[in-house]
Order: C-alpha cells, then structure tokens, then sequence
C-alpha cells in the first residue's frame, strides 16, 4: 500500500477544512451600509418619480400651448396649421418648432394690436398710421432674420404685411365709396355731398385723410431705418417725423396750441408702438438688444 503524504501530513489526516472553497463563503454583512444603500436607493427612486412627473406634467403644458399655438395661427397667418409632432409645426409647407411658432406669433400678434389700435373708428389712415406701419414691419423683419430661417421669416413678414395692406384696403374703399378729391396738398379729399346727406357719422367726424404720397414715403422710409436700441436714433426719426409732417398738419390745424397736442400725441402713439412691439420681441429670449 503505497502512502501519500502532503507536507508534514499523510492525505487521510488532512482536514475537511483545508478544502473549503472560499469563493463560496458568505461575506459577512455591515448593517451600516446596507441601510445607507437602501437609503440611497430610496432617494433614486423618488427623484425618479418627481422628474417623470415633472415630464408628464411638461409634455401636458407643452399640449395645451400647442393648442393655443394652432389657434392663433390661422387666424393670424390665413393659413392651416398642420401638426407635425409634440414639438412641430407646419404651416404651408414651412415646418416650425413648437417654440419657433409660439414666439413668433407672439411678435405678430403685439405688432398687430399695436397697429390696430393706432387706427381710428373710421378706418382712414393719417401720416402717423403710416409710420406705426413701419415701425412694426421693421421691428418685426429684424426679429424673424435673428430667430427664423428665410422660409419661416417670409412667411411671418408676409402676414404682417398683409395685414398692414388689408388696413390701407379698407382705407381706400371708404375712399372711393364716400370722399371726393379736392386741390389740397396734404390731405386732398373731402366728405361727398352724398356720403354727407347719408349721415355717415364715423366718416363724416374724421375729415382728415392722408393724400400726399411723397410724404408718406417719406415718413416710411424715416421709420424703416430706425435701430430701435438706439435711444438716439429713435429720437431723431421722431423728431424728423415731426418737421415732416408738421406742414400737413398746419393745412387743417390752423391753431398752434392744436398743432402742438396732435404733435405731441403722435409722439406718444409712436413711441407705445416701438415699446410693445420691442419688448414683445425681446420678451422671448432670443433677440440681442440690436433688435
């Protein structure tokens, strides 16, 4: 019998201990940490839970906002929006970010009621609507080439100048229906016998209705060269404006306290426009103050 030894030892004397596998030992368990591991869990978890709520709760406010977006829209641009996505927009083809399309039409619509309310009951434009058109196609042209491409830029400019046409449209249709020409330089038309006899009130009130086409390029032209951050160069198209239209207004103000109210509202009128018009552009986080 031939006897095998290990060591000091014969292999029958060995113990079982010297062949225990220590990969299969139970390593022994720190209470401490597996309740700061199941503390960091829980804490996982529940920033888990707070940041889907917080995205469902996003994706519904982004929702309704769509919404209101598409509403404005076709009304604002005469044109059927398509949905794309949860966070786009096509409207005639030109596709737009939910975001894109939400700013812009914010521009629009300030730009629009900005020039709405600078024209009177009657709907006949004077020289200051002529500058109002201006400032709002200036200030709009300048945020769409900083925030849009050139397809959804000239679709937002396109809107707005259709609404300015569809203004200048209404004008001259009362125009023809109800004014006849006369041979004055600045404001050459005058309430028709028969629209006098209709008692027209909202047309026969407001006598005064620009007519002198050099002076209203003239007044558009001021306006479209405005850099709106420019205190200075905001106040010298005014005050241009002013020398320029001054004449016209002496030809039916013959009073100076008079010329100097219309004068002075004009001022005010103009600069609320630039105002709502600019903050609503700026508003939107996009635009440098060079707007």
């Amino acid at each position: 019998m031939i006897k095998v030894t290990y060591g000091s030892q014969s292999l029958n004397t060995l113990k079982p201990s010297h062949y225990v596998n220590k990969k299969n030992s139970s390593p022994k368990v720190d209470p401490q940490k597996e309740r700061i591991k199941a503390k960091i869990n829980s804490i996982i978890d529940d920033a888990a839970s707070v940041i889907r709520k917080y995205r469902d709760q996003e994706k519904v406010e982004n929702g309704k906002r769509m919404n209101e977006v598409i509403d404005c829209v076709e009304g604002l641009l005469g044109k059927k929006p398509e949905q794309k996505s949860d966070n786009s927009i096509s409207v005639d083809g030109v596709e737009f970010t939910s975001e894109e399309m939400a700013n812009a039409v914010t521009v629009l619509k300030s730009a629009e009621g900005a020039i709405k309310g600078s024209i009177t009951d009657s709907k006949l434009l004077d020289y200051v609507n002529y500058g109002h058109f201006e400032i709002a196609r200036n200030i709009v042209e300048k945020y769409t080439r900083k925030n849009l491409n050139a397809e959804q830029g000239e679709l937002i400019n396109k809107a707005l100048n259709g609404f300015i046409d569809k203004a200048q449209e209404q004008h001259d249709s009362i125009i023809r229906k109800y004014f006849e020409k006369t041979t004055d330089d600045f404001y050459a038309y005058k309430v028709s016998e028969k629209a006098q006899m209709d008692d027209l009130a909202t047309v026969t009130e407001d006598k005064v209705v620009a007519s002198n086409l050099e002076l209203i390029k003239k007044v558009t032209t001021i306006f479209s060269k405005v850099e709106f951050s420019d205190t200075l160069s905001v106040a010298t198209a005014i005050a241009k404006y002013k020398e320029l239209v001054s004449p016209a207004y002496k030809e039916v103000t013959e009073n100076t306290e008079k010329l100097e109210d219309k004068l002075n509202y004009d001022t005010l009128s103009l600069g609320r426009t630039i105002t709502s018009i600019l903050a609503a552009a700026k508003g939107q986080n996009h635009v440098s103050d060079n707007v």
